[in-house]
């Protein structure tokens, strides 16, 4: 039984492909890589970035200084009166009575003119 030559081509292909892709994967040492089949064209991607962490360092700690308190003073307590207050007296109840009778007169005027003039305006 004989196989056409593109079988065979095809089969030889896909064998270096696969001896290709799992030779790599065993000589990638930690770090990743790919490449995007299903896109048109090839693709390869950067490998993930490798954190390291820095190595520690050591100093001396900052000296510490503590300010002495401030010296206590004892003196009288100092006492300060309220300023005076003056009441202005109002007006007297007779002011007041007096007022309010003017305004009432004021009104009856203002209303009384309004009535009589009023047939003036219609």
């Amino acid at each position: 039984m004989t196989f056409p030559r593109t079988v065979l081509k095809l089969a030889l292909s896909g064998t270096i492909a696969a001896g290709a892709l799992f030779g790599v994967t065993a000589a990638t040492a930690g770090t990743s890589w790919s490449i995007g089949v299903s896109l048109p064209g090839v693709v390869v991607s950067e490998p993930a970035p490798v954190y390291y962490e820095p190595a520690p360092v050591y100093s001396r700690p900052a000296p510490v200084y503590y300010q002495p308190a401030p010296p206590v003073r004892y003196q009288p307590p100092a006492y300060v009166a309220p300023a005076p207050v003056y009441y202005e007296p109002g007006p007297s109840w007779e002011e007041r009575r007096a007022e309010r009778r003017e305004w009432r007169r004021r009104e009856w005027e203002r209303r009384e003119h309004y009535r009589h003039y009023r047939e003036d305006r219609d």
